[in-house]
């Protein structure tokens, strides 16, 4: 007599298969489970305010390829310019808090443009997760070579043209313009602004004799000031730049500027506070090495550490301080740079 497999003790040939390929289904999504949990990180976003190539564009570029070698996945760099920085503002301010985009912050975007009735549709503070503002960069005022040679100079010099000299700047209600304004009210001057359709035609004004002085940002100025062909009398900020130590500051002359252009990294509200500590020191360790702060001195750059809620003060103390100086200057929404 035959023995079945059932007499056995054994499973009919049938449910056995039917188990032997439950267990190759379960190892499948097992091991997809496992390289799951295994693969990097998905990457990051950092969205830039600017076009391509400008000293935003620069750092936030810098600060990728190191994120990226340190195991933060894939770190790409968007450009989402215009309306000074509001538009790149706007759109990770409205993204998922979960550790994929990020901003690189400025003060037209969360200062500036702040200024401005019905311009904004975030809030520069509760929008965002200020993790850390990592770099700084000062202001010049840049006058023709061969012309005045001290700030003294060129202040009495402006006060004697009664409101006939004239400055250049990137566009109306722009840092450029802003800090210029800032500078001329606090020394008693009255210049006519002349604003141009980006740095290096602004720059170029100066040059050609159109207008008698700019104040563009150190970055911007200082190809031209190393060649010869302008002039720095001043600097902005509390010290002088390491790339210009002959360059006294605005204080140092007695019309104190206490204002840079700094550069941060936010994400959105309600980021976890372990994920914003790790890209802090992630940052902070980018920029310690060392042939990474000889660029950033070259470009007139100094390394900053402000972080969390110090950095959050920052942002509100420069809300206030442009609020103010666009009041004072009656300018609108409608006046603000809408081009990147």
């Amino acid at each position: 007599m035959k023995t079945t497999r059932q007499q056995k003790g054994l499973a009919p040939l049938g449910t056995l298969a039917n188990f032997m390929r439950l267990m190759c289904i379960a190892a499948a999504v097992f091991t997809g489970q496992s390289a799951f949990a295994q693969e990097p990180a998905t990457g990051m976003e950092l969205v830039v305010p600017t076009a391509a190539e400008g000293s935003t564009d620069l750092l936030a570029r810098l600060v990728a390829e190191g994120l990226t070698r340190r195991g933060f996945g894939e770190v790409r760099v968007r450009n989402m310019p215009g309306r000074s920085g509001t538009l790149a503002a706007q759109y990770v301010a409205a993204a998922a808090p979960d550790g994929r985009t990020f901003l690189v912050a400025t003060p037209s975007s969360h200062g500036i443009a702040s200024a401005f009735e019905n311009q904004m549709r975030y809030d520069p503070v509760t929008s965002f997760t200020p993790i850390l503002s990592f770099a700084a960069a000062p202001y010049l005022l840049v006058v023709k070579s061969g012309g005045m040679a001290t700030l003294a100079q060129f202040a009495e010099q402006a006060r004697a043209a009664q409101g006939q000299w004239r400055y250049s700047s990137t566009g109306t209600g722009g840092p450029h313009h802003l800090v210029a304004e800032l500078y001329f009210r606090s020394a008693g001057l009255s210049l006519q602004h002349v604003p141009s359709a980006g740095g290096a035609l602004a720059l170029g004004k100066v040059n050609d004799d159109s207008v008698q002085v700019m104040l563009p940002a150190a970055i911007l100025a200082l190809p031209r000031v190393k060649q010869g062909t302008l002039k720095a009398l001043a600097v902005t900020g509390p010290q002088r730049l390491q790339s210009l130590p002959d360059v006294p500051t605005f204080g140092e002359l007695g019309t104190p500027v206490d204002v840079v252009s700094w550069y941060g990294l936010m994400g959105p509200a309600g980021l976890p506070g372990e994920q914003s500590q790790r890209l802090a020191l992630a940052v902070q360790a980018i920029l310690e090495a060392p042939s990474l702060q000889m660029k950033l001195r070259e470009l007139g750059i100094e390394k900053t550490n402000v972080q969390g809620p110090a950095f959050a003060a920052q942002i509100a103390g420069e809300v206030t301080r442009w609020k103010a100086l666009v009041n004072g200057l009656g300018l609108r929404a409608s006046d603000l740079v809408t081009r990147p």
